[in-house]
């Protein structure tokens, strides 16, 4: 008989659920789990579901800082469990509550903490007697994270770093795992020939190729103005700009280019195929979010990083410029400096591209999966 899975993320902001599906695609590969995922945030109460995700969004990327302030005044024992509550609150309702108990998982693995939250809940209710693994999909766990880790076999996290500095918040060690977040093996660097790769691009190499991810996923056109900057530099180099699904960014994007004529730069819209850009580049531009830089490291991708959200984001930042994987470059004038730096001196990418050399990311879902079985077998 196979073993059952739960996958539970919310959809604030996309990098939840892609992380979701990655673990989903995985498992039900594996031919040993049944697997069921869900979006706890569908099944939240109508008018706080929907207000609570557009607040969520517009504050992100409109107003970074009011997200900056909320996220560090919560980031302590007693916001974060009253914050947690507060958002488990608006989940709770008996449709899920039956969809879960009718499945009856053997083992859940949250990609937001309002999911793990909610099954903590159930769990300590005696209402669920399941296995919860929770993967923190930024590179610093903010309190709310770990409201639920008395009821978790298991608290997946990014570094070293990170796992010290939970036991000195009290967190018990034997749960704390230093995996990374979890991708799709399509985020494999040995499945790919980049030489091939150049000839399906119709480029040579010869100049730097970078890319630019405009985002896009909830609407935003911040990255824009960036464009603009790199244009006006007139670096020698190929551009992939990825806009996502967001048609007007894209439409902007188009336009700009052909008003400056730069016929470097390669406006694209949602791509399937975003590992075979990621082989061919040389570096990356990008916001700091969890997913995105998570994909970059599987390569082993240097990141020049533009304006973030705050919050989770600007601990990201924190991580990967200390790294040396990274450059901060949220102001204009230090991201055209470092566009021509890294574009005119190997010396530069290499340093970066040395410290990268030392990342082990492409196992991270297989220690996942390891641990689950491990975790079962145990019981």
């Amino acid at each position: 008989m196979k073993k059952k899975l739960l996958v539970m993320y919310a959809t604030y902001g996309t990098g939840h659920k892609s992380i979701a599906k990655y673990i989903d695609d995985y498992f039900t590969d594996s031919g040993e789990y049944e697997v069921m995922e869900i979006d706890i945030l569908q099944y939240a109460a109508p008018f706080l579901g929907t207000f609570t995700n557009k607040f969520y969004n517009n504050v992100m990327f409109k107003f970074p800082w009011l997200w900056n302030a909320i996220y560090y005044l919560t980031d302590n024992v007693v916001a974060g469990n009253v914050s947690a509550k507060l958002q488990s609150k608006v989940v709770s309702n008996k449709k899920i509550k039956k969809i879960i108990l009718d499945f009856d998982p053997d083992i859940v693995i949250a990609t937001h903490f309002t999911a793990a939250t909610y099954i903590s809940k159930l769990k300590n209710k005696g209402e669920l007697d399941c296995h919860l693994v929770s993967v923190v999909t930024d590179y610093r766990a903010h309190r709310i994270w770990l409201d639920s880790y008395k009821s978790e076999d298991a608290l997946i996290v990014n570094s070293v770093e990170e796992k010290r500095s939970l036991i000195k918040r009290g967190i018990d060690a034997k749960i704390i795992h230093t995996f990374g977040i979890p991708v799709s093996s399509k985020y494999t660097r040995s499945l790919y020939n980049k030489s091939e790769l150049l000839k399906k691009f119709k480029l040579t190499g010869e100049r730097p190729i970078i890319l630019f991810y405009g985002g896009g996923g909830n609407g935003s056109s911040t990255t824009l103005p960036y464009l603009l900057t790199l244009i006006e530099s007139r670096i020698d180099a190929d551009v992939f700009f990825v806009c996502g699904r967001n048609q007007d960014l894209k439409k902007r994007a188009e336009g700009m280019a052909k008003r400056h004529e730069a016929n470097n730069i390669h406006v694209l819209g949602f791509i399937t195929n975003g590992p075979e850009y990621l082989i061919i580049s040389d570096f990356v531009i990008t916001k700091p979010g969890g997913l995105t830089v998570t994909e970059c490291l599987c390569f082993h991708k240097p990141m020049v990083l533009i304006r973030s959200s705050g919050g989770q984001e600007k601990d990201n930042i924190r991580f990967l410029t200390k790294r040396g994987y990274a450059v901060n470059a949220v102001h204009f004038f230090k991201f055209s400096r470092t566009l021509k730096k890294l574009c005119n001196s190997q010396a530069h990418l290499d340093k970066m591209i040395d410290k990268l050399e030392e990342l082990d990311k492409e196992s991270s879902m297989e220690k996942l999966y390891d641990l689950i079985e491990k975790i079962l077998k145990n019981e």
